[in-house]
């Protein structure tokens, strides 16, 4: 009794809450109708430039290969992996293949058709999403790779940072979730996958891939006008959330905290104009510049946890624990990236710093001016001391369960 009306408690204060942040938006929209025009003009640019070009194909192919089945006998390679190392059950390596292929909210659809046809718990959709909440390959290697950066080698090696951090959060997440958390309280797993341990992998393999494709029953044609129709209303999604967050970024930019750099609004609002304003910032070393891309692809700003959040929320999925394992994937993204980045730099990327932070009189800036462009270079010697405790950590919580067990 005291959970439902604790529930209908909270659904008007959050209608009353939203409702009156939509007030707002549409008074600061009223009152600066250039600066507003300009920006959403500017999200529409970089949508129709970039990504909608560098997604378009990527999203039609996907959606072929999902249809022939490719997705699930790769999640069937995936069993013995997503069992002894992740503890979830074999079905689950499909939704990871989905979010790391697709990326979000394509891993949160797929746990929640898993959800549906009986194959997954509520809790372990819980778990399976916060791993395969990973950004599309194509979003790092195409636009910010190349239509960014026009660094196309610097994508991939920037996907792999993306990849083992994810995973690395995860790990750390769950392993001290298992610590501090009472015996006896967990549920217990599905012993779900494919049942057939007398055949061989790569027979299970095939046997996968053919019903799939089966169960789909399109003809080529038709698949792929329907691969096209849904690749372009994505892309129209994505277009819309890109607008309505530079607008929104605009809006907090110049009237809640006029200071602070657009590139630390944009990443905690949206991937894409974020990665955008990083790129062009010129006040940050390029191991700065690159580590806080990294960490911006592992946050993946508040636009893709919201997508990814949304389809699982009638299954009970917990908000707090999806955000700190986002907030833990930009850590060791931004990490990450700072350990490899002297080999990076001149084996890859072959950057070279071309500014300074402190000027030539240290006496033209006191202590606290201009504080917002100085917290790179505070970022910048101590990412290796928070990183390398991050990793002692996961270190000594591995073990750690291991023995307990």
């Amino acid at each position: 009794m005291f959970s439902r009306s604790k529930n209908l408690f909270r659904a008007p204060t959050m209608t009353l809450m939203l409702g009156i942040l939509s007030f707002l938006l549409v008074i600061g929209i009223v009152s600066s109708p250039e600066q507003t025009f300009q920006a959403s003009l500017q999200g529409l640019s970089m949508w129709w430039h970039i990504v909608f070009p560098s997604l378009l194909p990527f999203l039609v192919l996907s959606e072929i290969l999902v249809a022939y089945g490719w997705a699930h006998g790769i999640g069937v390679l995936l069993e013995p992996l997503m069992r002894k190392v992740f503890g979830l059950p074999g079905v689950s390596g499909w939704a990871l293949t989905m979010g790391m292929t697709t990326g979000f909210p394509g891993g949160a659809h797929s746990t929640l058709q898993l959800v549906d046809q009986g194959d997954l718990t509520p809790r372990e959709a819980e778990r399976i999403t916060w791993l395969s909440h990973f950004c599309n390959p194509m979003t790092i290697i195409i636009f910010i790779g190349i239509g960014l950066f026009d660094k196309p080698t610097a994508g991939y090696w920037l996907l792999g940072i993306h990849w083992v951090s994810g995973i690395l959060a995860f790990l750390t997440y769950t392993s001290l979730s298992k610590l501090v958390r009472k015996k006896g309280t967990d549920q217990p797993l599905l012993d779900s996958g494919i049942q057939s341990p007398r055949l061989s992998l790569m027979r299970r393999v095939w046997i996968a891939i053919h019903k799939a494709h089966v169960r789909d029953g399109r003809s080529f044609g038709k698949l792929l006008g329907e691969s096209v129709s849904h690749a372009v209303q994505t892309l129209m999604v994505i277009g819309g959330y890109i607008i309505i967050m530079a607008v929104i970024i605009h809006l907090v930019n110049y009237y809640i905290v006029p200071g602070v750099p657009i590139y630390y609004l944009a990443g905690i609002f949206e991937l894409h104009l974020g990665a955008k304003a990083i790129s062009s910032a010129s006040d940050l070393t390029p191991a700065i510049q690159w580590s806080l891309l990294s960490a911006l692809l592992g946050w993946s700003g508040l636009c893709a946890v919201i997508q990814s959040i949304s389809p699982l929320m009638k299954t009970g999925i917990r908000r707090l624990p999806f955000t700190m394992i986002r907030l833990l994937h930009g850590a060791y993204a931004f990490g990450l990236t700072l350990l490899i980045w002297r080999p990076l730099n001149l084996y890859v990327l072959d950057v070279e710093p071309a500014f300074t932070y402190l000027p030539n009189d240290a006496n033209q800036l006191s202590p606290f001016d201009n504080i917002w462009s100085r917290i790179p270079l505070i970022l910048e010697w101590q990412g290796l001391v928070l990183i390398s405790l991050l990793l002692f950590s996961l270190g000594v919580v591995l073990v750690t369960s291991r023995r307990s067990h």
